[in-house]
């Protein structure tokens, strides 16, 4: 039941003059809009110092005091210890209470949030405040460092105003409040009575005892995390700290088996972690009038496939203008990466760890993926989120961009939303082209993603559900728009079509055409790429061996997961900035990319045309298209070997014709990514005042 009596604060005082003084006048000087009273309880001080300033408290206030509070002073003839003590004070007090330890300094507002905190539900039990020494809710070490919370002069107020601007409001449960600075309600007082003192003596334990008590009624324990108390620690028990809290835990433990367990547990899962990260990254507070922009990644933006690589790029291009943050999975949940400028035009990089489940979500709607991006989207305010790649977030985030407000664009860097079984590789072998006859879906899927006819339907259903969350569909080619449209119908103007530029420099591009190469050299054809059977490499030693004599090499550059065969001349894992040189001494005339899978756009190739290399590719996805449009190569059925062995052979007999691919090759329009930031930066801010 509520209360109309005015909250009581209990301040226990046993030892320092000063700690107490600065406590009670921090009190008196933060005035509250609720009605309270202050009741201070001397415990039998033995420090004449604490004993006069008490005596003359109530006669003379304190400098500073703005006097609504009603200050009463209790003696103990004999010290009694903090568990009795602040029994007194429960039994004199009528409403709501707080206990304060003597060593806390107070701040602006901190009664009236913890109040308002502790009466907004009626099944709280007590409230805790954030502070600088108080178990879990202990603040982060740098904001501790920042205002010298650990030193001889702490910039307490400086830190509560802090923490009150970037504190997230969130309110976490937790295990148990925590004695420096706690509120009670009288709800919980009524139902649990006062503190154990004939168990806990001269105290440690005491609090956890009656929370945990609360707790088995029903009640809850929150911190209210926008309100800092600072706490020196440990002033009145002095030496006797340790020897208090060991037996003190013996006490919890005995009488609450299952304790330990969760308190383990707890601190793993960190409830106020959340409420640490926003003011972490206050002190590196971004620019307001900068945008900010979030990428819904794969993998670590450090990784290196052609994705992350372009993604990197995309963002050095942009970061003049705009901040960037990136979501993706990883073992143990989610990782959002924030990179950003600073008031000093410094990059300012952030990793914050979100709860999740397992790297590669499997089902379709992952309720952990939701609610990860769900956590990244209250914890800043984005003015778009650009979707780069699905896989391992499973459909979650879709359904949770619903209730974005800002702008949405979906890069669809693969087939992913129309197949899971991405590759479209027929039970892992020939492109399928995402067939209409679904029974060939029936037999591939449970092969390649241990799935069923029904979980694609339902796959396909959820996508379709949820196109509305898109506001740009951007694709990197039209053979990669024909794939989706095979699937869903998309409004064309909610479509682009913005090729990828090229991650390389287009400066370092070859500009001349080496006659002798061309002419008077063995026809040297390097695949490039992940060295894998059904990459291509399988084709790729039959073309070897099948050469073998001629005036025909294959070479390889990469890395190799399967064997190569002995006449592919291996170059292993190459730097793609350094792709067109490492071609250009191995003396290549032309690149083969020789996989099944359909491209959305090639960044190899680009790589090869930046080196005034022709290409050999699918006929079918951006490659195909590519070549087509360049005429920068020529295009092969990937499962046609043999025709792939008698291009190679006719074009060792005509030279012209390399000579003529290799010119067109020099001459192909290559924009970098810079050249195509403009478009994105259209995308995410067009509605932008």
């Amino acid at each position: 039941m509520s209360t109309s009596k005015p909250t009581t604060v209990i301040v226990p005082v046993y030892r320092g003059v000063d700690e107490v003084r600065a406590c009670i006048e921090s009190v008196l000087r933060h005035d509250a809009d609720e009605a309270f009273e202050v009741v201070i309880i001397n415990d039998g001080s033995p420090e004449p110092a604490v004993n006069s300033y008490l005596d003359t408290l109530q006669k003379d206030p304190p400098p500073g005091a703005r006097g609504r509070a009603n200050v009463t002073v209790l003696r103990n003839e004999h010290n009694l210890g903090f568990v009795a003590t602040v029994n007194r004070g429960l039994t004199h007090a009528g409403g709501h209470v707080v206990i304060l330890n003597a060593d806390t300094v107070v701040t602006a507002g901190w009664l009236d949030r913890l109040h308002e905190a502790g009466t907004a539900d009626l099944d709280v039990a007590t409230v805790t405040p954030l502070t600088n020494f108080g178990s879990i809710c202990t603040l982060p070490s740098r904001v501790i460092e920042a205002f010298a919370l650990d030193t001889d002069q702490p910039n307490i107020d400086e830190c509560a105003a802090f923490v009150e601007e970037f504190g997230v409001g969130v309110r976490p449960d937790v295990i148990t409040g925590v004695g420096f600075c706690m509120f009670i309600s009288r709800d919980a007082l009524d139902a649990c009575g006062s503190f154990d003192e004939e168990t806990f003596g001269r105290g440690y334990g005491e609090e956890v005892d009656f929370c945990l008590r609360a707790t088995r009624l029903g009640f809850r324990h929150i911190v209210e995390d926008r309100t800092f108390v600072y706490h020196h620690g440990a002033v009145s028990f002095g030496a006797d700290r340790e020897t208090g809290l060991e037996q003190g835990s013996v006490l919890i433990r005995s009488r609450y088996p299952f304790f330990r367990a969760s308190n383990r547990r707890e601190r793993r899962d960190n409830p106020l972690r959340l409420s640490f990260t926003a003011l972490e990254l206050g002190l590196t507070r971004r620019r307001e009038d900068r945008p900010h922009v979030l990428h819904i990644l794969h993998s670590a933006p450090s990784e290196l496939g052609g994705t992350e690589k372009h993604l990197a790029a995309l963002m050095a291009a942009l970061r003049p203008q705009i901040d960037f943050s990136v979501l993706h999975p990883v073992p143990s949940g989610f990782m959002l990466h924030t990179y950003w400028l600073n008031d000093s035009g410094s990059l300012v990089e952030h990793e914050f760890l979100l709860p999740g489940g397992a790297r590669r979500v499997s089902r379709v709607h992952d309720e952990h993926a939701a609610a990860a991006l769900g956590m990244a989207l209250d914890m800043f305010d984005y003015d778009a989120v650009h979707i780069q790649n699905l896989i391992g977030h499973s459909l979650g985030p879709l359904t949770e961009l619903q209730r974005f407000e800002g702008a949405v664009v979906c890069s669809v860097r693969d087939p992913f939303l129309a197949c899971p079984s991405h590759a479209l590789l027929y039970r892992g072998g020939e492109f399928c082209g995402i067939p209409e006859d679904l029974s060939l879906c029936r037999v591939c899927l449970p092969e390649t993603r241990q799935a069923n006819l029904g979980y694609l339907n339902e796959f396909r259903r959820t996508v379709e559900h949820n196109l509305g969350a898109v506001d740009t569909w951007v694709f990197a080619s039209q053979s990669a728009a024909d794939l989706l449209l095979r699937v869903y119908e998309i409004d064309g103007g909610r479509m682009q079509i913005v090729p990828h530029g090229a991650i390389l420099d287009p400066a370092r591009r070859r500009t001349a055409l080496d006659e002798t190469l061309v002419y008077d050299e063995p026809l040297r054809v390097a695949f490039v790429g992940l060295g894998r059977a059904k990459k291509g490499l399988e084709t790729v030693n039959w073309l070897a061996d099948q050469l073998n004599g001629s005036t025909v090499e294959i070479h390889h550059f990469g890395n190799l997961v399967d064997q190569p065969s002995s006449r592919v001349h291996t170059h292993g894992p190459y730097d793609n900035q350094l792709l067109p040189e490492l071609l250009e001494d191995a003396g290549i005339q032309i690149v083969l990319l020789p996989g099944h899978v359909s491209e959305t756009f090639g960044h190899v190739m680009t790589e090869a045309l930046l080196a005034g290399r022709p290409v050999i590719g699918t006929f079918y996805g951006a490659l195909g298209e590519r070549i087509r449009a360049t005429r920068a190569g020529w295009t092969i059925d990937p499962t046609d070997p043999a025709g792939v062995l008698e291009l190679l052979r006719n074009l060792d007999a005509c030279r012209d014709e390399v000579r003529r691919a290799t010119s067109a090759a020099l001459e192909a329009e290559i924009r970098s990514v810079a050249d195509t930031a403009d478009r994105y930066s259209e995308l995410y801010l067009g509605g932008r005042s």
